[in-house]
């Protein structure tokens, strides 16, 4: 959120704007009733997707770097 890091958000509808300034890395939000790719690898650019959230704790990752520590995490709470 306005690049402080989020923990916590309540449920309901929110938009993300992905900046992915690197070819080798993508972005994946996943986690209750979500598994999305917002962007893939050899992308660059900024994407601006819609996401409804539901309670409980998501992920979001770049898939090929995510075992080297390039994930977080966060909770959707009521």
């Amino acid at each position: 959120r306005n690049g402080v890091k989020v923990k916590t958000l309540r449920p309901g509808k929110y938009t993300l704007v992905v900046a992915d300034k690197s070819s080798a890395h993508n972005f994946r939000l996943k986690g209750p009733g979500l598994n999305r790719a917002v962007t893939s690898v050899g992308f660059t650019g900024t994407r601006t997707v819609s996401v409804t959230l539901r309670v409980g704790k998501y992920t979001y990752q770049c898939d090929p770097h995510a075992l080297g520590g390039m994930r977080g995490t966060f909770r959707v709470t009521n």
